[in-house]
């Protein structure tokens, strides 16, 4: 099982003069990177394109990895808490983006939470909501 984590991603809006310049034939285009390098090459491009008329760029998290299956304890989530899919849970705020709250329903459970993802050395999650 992989543990999930928050990345640095890049969130790029690329504008045009007019649509029939841009490469997608609109006036705006906006994408999330994931490297440094994938960001600079389209920082490189619209500067080296005359009819971009801005590029302002910022970091994002992204959530990456597997949602648990499992719970500390090695019991199963039970599929019937899903809806459309996905687990059931609760949200605690943090500053590092955030920890999903998963919930093991099983009697006598002896680590009934986990926070997803795991709570760091540097992490202050507020109660769950």
């Amino acid at each position: 099982m992989s543990v999930r984590r928050w990345e640095r991603h890049w969130s790029i809006t690329i504008r045009w003069d007019r649509a029939e310049h841009s490469p997608w034939r609109t006036t705006k285009y906006q994408t999330v990177v994931a490297t440094a390098a994938e960001l600079r090459r389209l920082v490189e491009a619209a500067r080296a394109d005359r009819h971009v008329t801005a590029f302002p760029y910022e970091p994002v998290r992204v959530l990456v990895g597997e949602e648990p299956t499992h719970c500390p304890a090695g019991h199963v989530y039970e599929h019937d808490r899903r809806v459309a899919g996905r687990l059931l849970h609760r949200w605690a705020a943090c500053h590092c983006g955030g920890h999903t709250v998963l919930v093991c329903d099983q009697p006598g459970c002896p680590a009934p939470q986990l926070y997803d993802p795991p709570v760091d050395i540097d992490c202050e999650p507020m109660g769950p909501a």
